[in-house]
């Protein structure tokens, strides 16, 4: 897995995820199922939530009580934990 997940990250760094704002965890399943191919929800949670717990999303509340995340490259300042081991 830590495979996946560092593609899905280098992806996400060259597609410059960082300029889409922010978007809910639907829209970032769908590109992330894109890119690996996977389409069982399990294991796309599993990757949106190990990049969360990195560091490379912001998380925001709504007004409707949803979250929305924005990916934070690693030229914004932030200093996320790029190891996934």
């Amino acid at each position: 897995m830590h495979e996946i997940y560092s593609f899905v990250l280098e992806y996400l760094i060259l597609r410059q995820a960082w300029n889409l704002g922010y978007l809910p965890f639907s829209q970032f399943k769908k590109i992330i199922s894109y890119a690996t191919g996977i389409y069982n929800i399990y294991y796309l949670r599993k990757i949106f939530l190990q990049l969360q717990n990195r560091g490379f999303l912001h998380k925001k509340k709504n007004l409707k009580r949803s979250y929305t995340y924005k990916f934070v490259g690693r030229n914004n300042g932030v200093n996320p934990k790029v190891n996934f081991n």
